[in-house]
């Protein structure tokens, strides 16, 4: 069964071994210039030798290297590409993909190595393999014009296009047989009829570049439609959202957590709970080295694909963290602290940041790494445990003998108990001596501003010094080496040539708003400010939403424009949050701002109602705009010590201010008191009489909540 949920699309090793029914389903999309048409199957694979390496050999995308070495004569994304394909009168093959993908592996191995496709490829069309990790922009048009045209998407993502990049045809894995038939039929109609294509394309264009309705709504979706469009959407049984495989959809699960908070609801936290209990006793999370694999295949948690995403793990971290404040069960802080070890230990790069992904495959073998045979487990020190732990069986949980560890429906503090003695130590020795997955090594700016903001909330959640080490030495490391000096530009990666995209600005400012209310340094809130205001100017649209890439870049068919969240919150979103944030800290410059954000949210409020499971942060946005949050001024010489007195449980609606002085933000003016340190509760910037004792101040600022079932 194909995996997927609104905007991931995967064949599993099962369903590839169906062979041609698999690959049938996913070519018979093509769109109407292809029609309904019998492929023909090409001849067998001629033979996997090459001379040389293709123009991929000088990129820096570890992705784009692995099919430097292939016979199909691979451009990289750019001019070169476009004017041979408008030159010489071809159609473009666009692929896209990224490292740690499992399915992209194989296609490369058994088709693009293959000398008969290369010829195929390189005889009829001029074809471009794209990192979608280094360009999310190329990834998200496609993706979105994927489906539209057949109605899922997914990774690799092959498209055939016209040579301005009109999208014609889109699928995801394909066999070597199935995608030769392809190329012929695809390369075979273009001969036959161009024109008729050409104006077909030109037809699909603007029906994808159609701008996006935008109306001047008011922000009237309620909380309790809201709440009701979850509960239809979740799987109140396994947790998470319906469907045949489970995604951790990280943002979805960080509103809940808020959303739960201002709305509190019985259903909806047993639901959490059960997501997060299943996530964490499932096979989607290493049990001896820590940290979650990107999704299961299976409806009940059980068995992973294998991939170790950086912004799965930095996410999940904090949305731990916090369901440990919320919940106050040390299993969820177990989970946090462990996810952390895993991203200090499998994803830091000695020069501070964090690197994008882990591979699934290790010697050759899909889930290597971490699945065992009965024989291996009986060898060591406490087997009966072991077995009885992680369901462990002679014929394996798995495939082909092997068995994934998992401990669902084992009661949480027996399984805390239990990791505590000594096996995991026994089986983590072994473990190492196998040969471990390869890493991608970029250093992604968007995906470390998550990590960031994972180590603040776990910092929140136990004060634990170390915590807050790495989220300061993770800034510092971001704001010097991914923007510029002035941090009016945001890099992809390092290289300040690779230019940031929505995400990557609007991540960065909200991890640096978040480090500032622990810290009370100003000048992480000083460049969040200065990052955002960037953003408003490079990523300007006329339709109350951002860009997803600079305004001024070129060669896309039609704009990037990112709404709903997907495993990573949406870039719009995240800034409309952090305009609302900045509009509260700033109000005396930037009270522009929160029209600014209030607009957007307009807009936002659409997709909302029609995906609320996919509109995790904008609801998060609409929950700070239409609540009116406590703003917490603390200052002295002890600001922090008191503030970390104050901050108790979990409180979505709590804005924290302050340090030994007063710095440049209005509300902490004319407040510092020589010789102590004062608190000052306040709301919509009106200030309750100061007091010293943190007790006091905590009791001004306690809501009035009503519970529903």
């Amino acid at each position: 069964m194909p995996s997927k949920d609104s905007n991931i699309y995967y064949p599993s090793l099962k369903s590839t071994l169906n062979g041609k029914k698999r690959g049938f389903k996913a070519y018979v999309i093509l769109f109407s210039i292809l029609g309904n048409i019998l492929l023909s199957v090409s001849c067998n694979p001629s033979g996997n030798q090459t001379e040389g390496l293709n123009r991929l050999k000088s990129e820096r995308s570890q992705y784009l290297l692995q099919h430097a070495s292939n016979p199909v004569d691979w451009y990289p994304w750019g001019d070169e590409a476009f004017e041979k394909a408008k030159a010489e009168e071809k159609l473009l093959i666009i692929s896209i993909g990224y490292y740690a993908c499992h399915w992209c592996q194989v296609m490369e191995k058994e088709t693009f190595m293959d000398t008969t496709v290369a010829r195929l490829m390189n005889d009829n069309f001029v074809s471009i393999k794209v990192d979608r990790e280094e360009r999310p922009d190329i990834d998200q048009v496609y993706a979105e014009a994927s489906k539209k045209m057949i109605g899922t998407s997914g990774w690799p993502l092959n498209i055939i296009a016209t040579a301005d990049g009109t999208p014609l045809f889109a699928g995801t894995y394909f066999e070597n047989s199935d995608w030769q038939a392809i190329v012929q039929r695809a390369s075979y109609l273009y001969d036959d009829n161009p024109e008729e294509i050409l104006a077909q394309a030109s037809q699909l264009a603007e029906t994808l570049s159609q701008k996006r309705a935008v109306e001047n709504q008011a922000l009237n979706l309620t909380l309790s439609e809201i709440e009701q469009a979850w509960l239809t959407q979740s799987d109140t049984l396994n947790g998470g959202i319906k469907g045949a495989q489970k995604f951790p959809n990280s943002p979805y699960l960080s509103a809940l957590l808020d959303f739960t908070y201002y709305q509190p609801n019985k259903t909806l936290d047993r639901f959490i709970i059960k997501t997060l209990d299943n996530m964490a006793l499932g096979g989607m999370f290493d049990h001896l080295g820590g940290g979650f694999t990107r999704y299961a295949t299976d409806s009940e948690w059980k068995i992973p694909h294998f991939e170790k995403m950086l912004y799965d793990n930095a996410q999940l971290m904090g949305i731990y963290a916090k369901a440990y404040r919320k919940f106050n069960d040390p299993f969820y802080l177990y989970i946090a602290k462990e996810t952390a070890k895993s991203l200090v230990n499998e994803f830091k790069d000695s020069k501070g940041g964090y690197f994008s992904s882990i591979n699934a495959v290790s010697d050759e073998e899909e889930g290597g790494y971490y699945t065992w045979t009965a024989e291996e487990i009986e060898d060591l020190d406490q087997s009966d445990e072991i077995i009885k732990l992680f369901n462990i069986t002679k014929e394996g949980n798995w495939e082909n003998g092997q068995n994934v560890l998992f401990a669902l429906e084992k009661d949480k503090k027996d399984y805390l108990q239990s990791m505590e003695s000594g096996f995991r130590e026994s089986m983590l020795r072994k473990r190492r001596r196998r040969e471990t997955p390869p890493k991608d090594e970029k250093i992604i700016t968007g995906w470390n501003a998550l990590a960031l903001e994972g180590f603040v909330e776990l910092y929140r959640a136990t004060y634990d010094k170390e915590y807050l080490q790495y989220a300061n030495e993770l800034a510092e490391y971001l704001v010097e080496h991914h923007t510029s000096e002035d941090q009016a530009s945001v890099s992809r990666t390092a290289d300040p040539n690779q230019e940031g995209f929505l995400g990557d600005y609007a991540m960065v400012a909200g991890s640096l708003i978040k480090l500032y209310q622990v810290s009370f340094d100003e000048q992480w809130l000083k460049y969040a400010e200065r990052i955002s205001a960037s953003m408003l100017e490079v990523f300007t649209s006329d339709d109350n939403v951002l860009l997803n890439q600079s305004a001024q870049s070129g060669q896309l068919f039609m704009n990037s424009i990112s709404v709903l969240d997907t495993d990573l919150p949406s870039g719009n979103a995240q800034a409309v949050n952090n305009l609302l944030m900045l509009s509260e800290f700033y109000y005396d410059t930037r009270s522009d701002w929160k029209s600014t954000a209030e607009a957007m949210l307009a807009v936002g409020q659409a997709e909302t109602g029609a995906a609320p499971a996919f509109a995790g942060t904008w609801i998060q946005a609409l929950l700070l705009n239409s609540s009116p949050p406590f703003e917490v001024a603390v200052l002295g010489d002890d600001a922090v010590i008191a503030r970390n007195n104050m901050d108790l449980g979990f409180r979505p609606d709590v804005i924290f201010l302050g340090g030994a002085s007063e710095g440049e933000i209005p509300l902490l003016a004319y407040k510092l008191v020589e010789g102590r340190t004062m608190i000052y509760v306040c709301q919509n910037k009106t200030c309750k009489f100061p007091t010293d004792d943190t007790q006091e101040a905590f009791e001004m600022m306690i809501p009035k909540v009503e519970s529903t079932n």
